[in-house]
Order: C-alpha cells, then structure tokens, then sequence
C-alpha cells in the first residue's frame, strides 16, 4: 500500500480526528441528558468522555508521534500496511456505541490499537536509544490501562468504584501536553521572532511534569482531598512559571505561535482550578476538567495539526486567514464551554450547544483546508 495518505502517520489520524472532532462533540451536546446504546452502562456522559479521550485525543497523539518519532530518531514508525492496520483498528473502535456484537468487537479492536501503537512506537526509540522520550512511551500503556478499566466497568465485569478512569487519562494526557509544550513552544517562538531570551528552563520542565505526574496520582487515590488541592495547585503554578519568558505577548501577530501559547495556557489554568476545587471552593468540579479537555487538549491539538500538516507537506509555516478563524473559533467555544454553565447554571443547554457548534466549527475548518492537501503528494516532491 503506496498511497500518499499511509505513507506519515499525521495525514489519517489528522484527517480522520478532524473529521470525528467536527461531528463528535456536537453530536453528543444534543443528546447529552440521554442514555445510548452500546456497552452496558456506556450512558452520554461516560459515551462522551470515553470518545473524546480515547478516540479523538488518542488518534491526533498517534498522529504526532508517529511523526515526530521518524524525526527524532531517524527511523520509520508505520507506514503503508502497518499504518493501514493502525487507523483501522482505531476506526472500528469508534463502533463502541453500536450495541451488541458490533459493540463488543469494537472494544477489541480499541483495545488492541494503544498497544500496537506503543510497539511501532518502541523499536526505532530503543534502537537509536531515545532515552529522553522514553518518558511519552510509557504514558501509552498508562492510557492503556484506563481504556481498559472503561471497558470492564461499564461493561458490568468490575465492579462499580469512584476511580475515574477518564479523569486518570485526562491527567495522562496532560502530562503529555507538559512535556511537548515545554519542547516546541519556546523552540517554535525563538524561531520565529528570532530571539535567544525564549527559552525553556529544564528544571522548571521537569519539575511541572513531575508536578502532573502526582496529579496522576492523586486521582487515583485521592481525587477530592488536600493532596490533589496542593499537588494540582504547584503543578499549575510550574507550568505557568515557566512560560513567563516565552514571548507569548509577541506572537499575537502570529497565529500559528498564539494558538500554542493559549493552549499552554489552558494546562496551568486547568491545574489551578482542579486544585482550588479539590481544596473545597465553589467551582464545579468540571470547570477544571474542562479547562484541561476542551481548553488545552482542543486548542494544542487544533494548533498542532495545522502546524505539522503544512511543516510536513513541504509548505510555508503560515496559516491562512479561515484556519485563523477556526483558532478563534476553539478560543471561543472554550470560553463558553468553561465559564458559561458555571455563571449561568440555568443555560447550561444553550452555552452547551453554542460551545460545540464553535468547536465543530473550528476543526471542520481545519479538514476543509487541509482534506486535499492530506491525500496527495508534497508540492516539493520529498517523500511523506
């Protein structure tokens, strides 16, 4: 299989996440207060937060790393067949909702699909013996695991508990967003605005992803307690920390660079308002997780993809005026989606609704700029 669109891993995950973005959400906020069909259990909201975790997040992450790992080791990741085999086993994933057998085998194939993309993802990182990546390596399996406590949970084989396996994988993801911001954000700005104060400080990285690791650890074992107020709290304080000398007040002319910075900016306040609810003051606990799902992950997933897709199709790092509006578009739909039923509880329908219109919008922007230049070849006739 030679086909352009098998050949890097961004161009099927990016056009088939885009595509599931655009129809995911909105779809959901109008039956949000209905239970679906699918695996026992697997109401709207637990349909919805599995959906967005494990099938939109998780198809830009294998996107990007399938990518990013051929250009940090100098190795091929999966192409042709093996990337065919890849989407498909996430494609027929995304049939969990269906019901019945259907249902069933979709989950097998969910459930094969993270640990396959670990492997492809392993041999060319220990074969060039990436040790500093190794740390994103072992966040696959973690995800894994959450995936797969979804499934039996719902599925009636475990029993009912409060761990919230999609609030772990929330915290996973953010530790994801943690580490690769910390890299690209002062990186991509220096380079554009061509100034050497922008910088990342190591120390202050490893400390906010050490900070979001035990994050991780408090939901699992303390999700409403002082222990994630304060752990969520410094975590938050550390990743905005570290972002003071990243010229973010530079780049408002550049809309490629501000996208990234305002979804760094979504990790740190996310944390902030996770930690000030678990420590007992009257924010919703959502207001958090949506500051971190719709905020940061929406908003860095959107950015990234415009930017990979026209960095890895041989073409000019400048977004056209549409993509543009498709970031105002996510900027805004977090805004509403975040503060809107917080402040007017009694709208919450409406905020819902305009929310994922804006977010629908937003990246079925991004797939009608890009869907063409997705399936065919670079215009510089390179490979990829």
């Amino acid at each position: 299989m030679k086909h352009v669109f098998f050949q890097k891993g961004f161009r099927p995950f990016f056009l088939l996440g885009g595509l599931l973005a655009s129809g995911l959400i909105p779809w959901w906020a109008l039956h949000y207060d209905a239970a679906l069909t699918g695996e026992p259990g697997l109401e709207g909201i637990g349909w919805h937060s599995h959906e967005m975790i494990f099938g939109f997040t998780s198809a830009i992450l294998a996107g990007f790393l399938l990518t990013a790992v051929e250009n940090w080791t100098k190795r091929p990741t999966a192409r042709g067949v093996l990337l065919a085999v890849l989407v498909g086993l996430w494609s027929v994933g995304r049939l969990v909702g269906v019901g019945g057998v259907t249902a069933s085998i979709a989950a097998m194939a969910e459930l094969s699909f993270l640990p396959v993309l670990t492997v492809v993802l392993a041999i060319p990182l220990i074969l060039s013996k990436s040790s500093r990546n190794y740390q994103l390596l072992a966040v696959l399996p973690l995800l894994w695991l959450c995936d797969a406590h979804h499934h039996l949970r719902t599925s009636g084989l475990l029993p009912q508990s409060d761990l919230r396996s999609d609030l772990v994988a929330v915290d996973l993801v953010v530790v994801v967003m943690i580490i690769i911001t910390g890299r690209i954000v002062p990186l991509f700005t220096r380079n554009t605005l061509d100034d050497e104060s922008v910088r990342a400080i190591p120390s202050l990285n490893i400390a906010a992803t050490v900070g979001a690791g035990l994050v991780v650890v408090a939901e699992v074992v303390a999700p409403n307690s002082m222990f994630m107020a304060v752990v969520a709290g410094i975590a938050g304080l550390l990743v905005l920390g570290r972002s003071f000398i990243w010229g973010f007040h530079r780049t408002l002319t550049q809309p490629i660079l501000w996208v990234l910075h305002l979804g760094h900016a979504w990790i740190w306040i996310g944390l902030l308002l996770k930690g000030a609810s678990a420590a007992g003051f009257m924010i919703p606990s959502s207001v958090g997780t949506h500051a971190l799902t719709a905020g940061a992950i929406g908003t860095l997933t959107l950015g990234m993809m415009a930017r990979v897709t026209l960095g890895h199709t041989g073409r000019k790092l400048q977004v056209s005026r549409l993509m543009t509006l498709g970031f105002v578009a996510i900027a805004a739909s977090t805004l509403i989606r975040v503060l809107g039923p917080w402040f007017r509880a009694d709208l919450t329908a409406t905020m819902l609704t305009a929310s994922a219109t804006l977010w629908a919008v937003a990246f079925l922007i991004y797939v009608v700029v890009n869907a063409k230049v997705l399936v065919t070849p670079r215009p510089d006739g390179n490979p990829g």
